[in-house]
C-alpha cells in the first residue's frame, strides 16, 4: 500500500485561507484548493474529510490569529492605560485596512454575511470566537474602569459591544474599497465615545 502523502498541515491551511478568503466558501471549489494547496484531491480529502472541514480549520487558524494579535496589542502598549492600548489597536486596525487594496475584507464576517442562516455549526463557531474577541476588550475597559481610568458608572458590556460593531461595520466596508481617508474619520469617532467614558 502507498504511503500518504507528507505536507505542512499548516502551509496547506494559510494557502486555503487566501483562497476562501478571496472567494467565499460556497464559490470556492475544490480544484480551487488543489491548486492553491498543490495537493491531490484524495490528499485533501483524506486529511480534512470534506471542503467544510478544511474551511472549518481554517476558520480557527484565522480566529486564533485575530486574537493573539488583539491580547498581544494589549500586552505591547507603551502605556499602562487599557484604554490607550484599545486605542492602539483601532489604529493599527485601521491601518490593515487601509492597505485592503482588494476589499477582502474580515474571513469571519464574510462568512457570517455569507453562511450565517445556512449552518449553524459555521455561525455558532464563529460566534464563540468574536465573543472572545469583544470579551477582550471587554476585560481591558472594566480593567480601566476598576482602576480609576474610565469613570465609575460607566458600561463596560455596552462600550465593548460598541467597539465590535465599529469592527463589523469598517470590515463591510472594506469590500467597497471606500477612500482610505473614511476610515480614519469613523474610528475617530469611535475612539471619541471611548476617550468620553475618561474619568
Amino acid at each position: 500500500m502507498a504511503r500518504p502523502a507528507e505536507f505542512d498541515r499548516s502551509e496547506v491551511l494559510i494557502k486555503a485561507m487566501d483562497v476562501f478568503w478571496r472567494t467565499g466558501y460556497t464559490a470556492t471549489s475544490v480544484t480551487d484548493l488543489v491548486n492553491a494547496t498543490h495537493l491531490k484531491p484524495g490528499s485533501l480529502y483524506g486529511a480534512f474529510k470534506s471542503k467544510r472541514g478544511l474551511f472549518l480549520e481554517v476558520i480557527d487558524i484565522y480566529a486564533n490569529r485575530s486574537l493573539t494579535r488583539i491580547s498581544e496589542c494589549m500586552e505591547q502598549s507603551d502605556s499602562d492605560s487599557s484604554i490607550d492600548a484599545i486605542s492602539n489597536f483601532f489604529l493599527r486596525f485601521c491601518q490593515d485596512i487601509e492597505c485592503d487594496k482588494i476589499g477582502k475584507g474580515c474571513l469571519m464576517v464574510n462568512t457570517m454575511l455569507e453562511l450565517a442562516t445556512e449552518d449553524d455549526e459555521i455561525r455558532a463557531k464563529i460566534t464563540q470566537y468574536l465573543n472572545r474577541i469583544e470579551h477582550c476588550f471587554y476585560i481591558s475597559l472594566e480593567n480601566s474602569r476598576l482602576k480609576g481610568d474610565l469613570k465609575i458608572d460607566t458600561d463596560c458590556d455596552s462600550l465593548a459591544k460598541m467597539l465590535m460593531t465599529g469592527i463589523w461595520g469598517l470590515r463591510v466596508m472594506s469590500t467597497t474599497r471606500p477612500d482610505p481617508m473614511i476610515y480614519s474619520v469613523i474610528v475617530s469617532h469611535l475612539l471619541s465615545s471611548l476617550h468620553q467614558a475618561r474619568a
